[in-house]
């Protein structure tokens, strides 16, 4: 006996089967029925979807080491955090700049990987500081003990080690679309949903995503600090880092290329997204991406840093050593939170209050009080939400849309092909005031 081939229901995957009196197959489950032809078109474009690839090779070029005749390289070690810092003789460090650990120690180092390329600081500490202090203000939730404790002296310029990722990718992203027409009767609402199997293509290059290559620093606290200017990056050079601290990475290149693999892939995504056009509904099913010249570079770029502790929690903020972009997260006193959701739910309210004295003819209804308290609790913790929302810059990168290059990006031939129609029905309520129904 030859195999016995079992189709699924394209719209709620149940068995289907024929029907000697419509001709068509059907599903019990949800009432869909389809031609054969429709059936096969579905599983067609569910195989082709499930057909989806990723090839992603990143190559990078050999490190060379930076030590001296001794072989080494002298800096500080964090014995909190475990963070390794090198320093020259010009450079005392007093704390850990990653967990503000006042105890950082001594240390020699065996060498430290050459940089490909590396950015100079651009900010000095003076200006970095007044960032810092800029940032603070305006903060209405922010605790005044907070500011009065704050050791702004201790600020820290550090190289920190990044990777960046170039690539160049191309293929396409497949989709299920649908359009939908509704109309009624006298008792029903009708509605038409035609599906297509929609496949977009296209290609684009990436120059140079940075991740970063310390596992002491925070990831969204670096992704924050972008972008950096890499056109104005130069060769290493030993005077760049005099007066500064360096992290040595820990952060090996391959352990760092699923941050960016996620951020190529997610890019692309979109980029071919933008290319869907007039579908109600629009759901992706698969995919085939390629990577190809995908190369990883070394560079160190500069970030003033500082963490301090406020009530027993470690708070770190960061400033991009070229551009003086500033990001951080700063604790909310909950006394001046709830002080000011009161007085963002009171002020609308009183508002309400004049409002509803003088169009209801001076008076009120509990209904209308209800709606006016509604409404203002909404205002109030809108108010106070953004107040909050003021009090960390901190955000993790999803994509790399700021490092495709832009004159790269071409589409390829869009598909777009008809699967099924399904046709769903909805019966109207029930006109209960007894009177007849006007015919149309």
């Amino acid at each position: 006996m030859g195999d016995v081939v079992n189709f699924k229901c394209p719209c709620c995957a149940a068995p289907l089967s024929f029907s000697g009196e419509t001709g068509e197959m059907t599903c019990k489950y949800c009432d869909s029925s389809f031609t054969m032809e429709q059936v096969k078109a579905a599983e067609a474009a569910e195989a082709a979807a499930g057909e989806a690839s990723l090839e992603m090779t990143w190559s990078s070029t050999e490190q060379a080491l930076i030590q001296d005749e001794n072989g080494k390289v002298a800096g500080y070690i964090c014995p909190s955090c475990g963070a390794q810092m090198v320093a020259d003789e010009h450079t005392a460090a007093t704390e850990c700049p990653y967990c503000g650990n006042p105890a950082v120690i001594p240390q020699s180092f065996e060498g430290m990987y050459r940089p490909d390329l590396m950015i100079p600081f651009a900010v000095d500490k003076e200006k970095a500081k007044a960032k810092l202090t800029d940032f603070t203000k305006g903060k209405k939730l922010l605790p005044k003990s907070f500011t009065a404790n704050n050791r702004i002296e201790d600020i820290t310029g550090v190289y920190v080690p990044f990777w960046l990722y170039s690539c160049h990718a191309d293929g396409y992203v497949a989709y299920e679309g649908v359009r939908s027409k509704t109309w009624e009767d006298q008792q029903f609402v009708y509605t038409k949903k035609d599906h297509y199997r929609l496949t977009r293509q296209g290609e684009m290059d990436f120059a140079q995503i940075p991740v970063d290559a310390s596992s002491q620093m925070d990831d969204a606290t670096m992704d924050s600090l972008e972008p950096y200017d890499l056109s104005k990056a130069v060769d290493y050079d030993a005077a760049y880092f005099s007066g500064y601290l360096a992290n040595r990475y820990d952060v090996e290149e391959k352990d760092a290329q699923p941050r960016a693999n996620d951020r190529v892939l997610n890019t692309f995504r979109s980029k071919m997204r933008e290319q869907v056009g007039d579908y109600e509904e629009v759901s992706q099913k698969g995919e085939s991406i390629r990577l190809t010249g995908a190369r990883a570079e070394y560079a160190m770029l500069p970030v003033w840093m500082m963490t301090t502790k406020y009530k027993g929690d470690s708070y770190t903020f960061a400033i991009n050593g070229q551009t003086g972009k500033m990001t951080g997260s700063l604790p909310v006193d909950q006394g001046l939170y709830y002080k000011y959701l009161v007085l963002g739910t009171l002020i609308p309210m009183l508002l309400a209050q004049l409002v509803l004295f003088f169009v209801g003819d001076g008076g009120v209804s509990v209904s209308s009080e209800v709606i006016a308290l509604v409404i203002s609790l909404v205002i109030g913790f809108g108010y106070v939400s953004r107040l909050k929302a003021a009090m960390s810059t901190v955000a993790i990168k999803q994509n790399a849309a700021g490092y495709v290059q832009q004159d790269s990006v071409r589409a390829g031939r869009p598909e777009d092909v008809f699967l099924f129609t399904k046709t769903e029905r909805r019966q109207k309520p029930q006109n209960t005031s007894g009177s007849q129904a006007t015919r149309t």
